[in-house]
C-alpha cells in the first residue's frame, strides 16, 4: 500500500512537471529604458543586435548594449496583450435615437446623434472625460456638453463589454425664423452599457445601446404675453463608433 502510494505521488508530480514543460513559452526583452517586448527572438548570439518579432506582427531591432535582460516566460494570451489599463483614450460614436415614429401632431420623432468624448484611463473600472457633439432632432438640435464615465467590466478577451454614464448640459443650436418662439436648451444625461472588440492597445470597434434624456424649454411670446413650454426628449440608442 505505500508503494503504491508512493507511485501515485511520483505520477502526479511527474504529471504536473510535464504539463509545466510543455506550457508554450514567450521570448521576453527588458530594455534600458523600461520597455517589455514579448513575442518570438528572431537574431542569435552572434548577431550585433536584438531583433523581435511581436504578437502584431511588428518587428523590433535593437543594438545588445540596449538590451538589459532576455529571458523566456510563460506564455500570454495575444488578446490580453492588446488590452491597455491606463493612459488617454478617445472614444467617437454615432447612431439612432429610437423613439415612437410619429408624436400626435405627426411630426417624426427620429433622430441621430454624434458624439466625441476625450479623457484618461486610470483602471479597468474607470475612464473619466470631457466630450461633445451634436444631437439633430426632428424640430430641434442641440449641441450637448458633459462629463462623461467608464469602465470595463472585464480585461481579457478579444471583445470587453463595458458601460458607460454621460450628464451635462445641451445648449440649443435650433434655427428659428420665428420671432414669437425662443429655444432654450437643458439638463442632458445618457447610460448605458456595450461591447468593444479590441484591436490594439486601446483601440477597438464599439458598439452600445443606451437611454438618452435631453431637456429643452420653448418660449412663445402672443401679443405681448409669454408662455414657457417645457420638452423632454427620452430616446433609446443605438451606437457604433471606435475607440483609441
Amino acid at each position: 500500500m505505500r508503494t503504491l502510494s508512493s507511485v501515485l505521488i511520483l505520477l502526479l508530480l511527474l504529471t504536473g512537471w510535464s504539463a509545466q514543460a510543455q506550457k508554450p513559452l514567450d521570448d521576453v526583452l527588458y530594455l534600458r529604458n523600461g520597455w517589455i517586448l514579448r513575442g518570438r527572438l528572431l537574431s542569435t548570439s552572434a548577431d550585433s543586435v536584438v531583433t523581435i518579432q511581436t504578437y502584431d506582427h511588428n518587428r523590433f531591432v535593437f543594438p545588445r548594449d540596449q538590451v538589459q535582460t532576455l529571458t523566456r516566460e510563460p506564455a500570454k494570451s495575444p488578446s490580453s496583450l492588446r488590452y491597455r489599463e491606463r493612459g488617454y483614450g478617445l472614444f467617437a460614436e454615432l447612431g439612432a435615437l429610437a423613439a415612437r415614429n410619429t408624436t400626435a401632431d405627426a411630426v417624426t420623432t427620429s433622430a441621430f446623434t454624434f458624439h466625441i468624448v476625450n479623457g484618461y484611463k486610470f483602471n479597468q473600472w474607470l475612464y473619466a472625460g470631457l466630450g461633445s457633439g451634436v444631437d439633430l432632432y426632428a424640430t430641434q438640435t442641440f449641441v450637448p456638453v458633459f462629463g462623461s464615465l467608464r469602465g470595463d467590466f472585464t480585461k481579457t478577451g478579444g471583445v470587453i463589454p463595458f458601460y458607460f454614464a454621460d450628464g451635462g448640459y445641451g445648449f440649443n443650436a435650433t434655427v428659428n425664423n420665428s420671432q414669437n418662439l425662443r429655444y432654450a436648451g437643458g439638463a442632458y444625461a445618457s447610460a448605458g452599457a456595450g461591447l468593444k472588440i479590441l484591436f490594439q492597445g486601446n483601440s477597438g470597434f464599439l458598439v452600445s445601446v443606451g437611454y438618452y434624456l435631453q431637456r429643452s424649454t420653448i418660449t412663445q411670446t402672443t401679443a405681448g404675453v409669454s408662455s414657457r413650454q417645457g420638452v423632454d426628449y427620452n430616446r433609446i440608442a443605438i451606437r457604433a463608433g471606435f475607440s483609441l
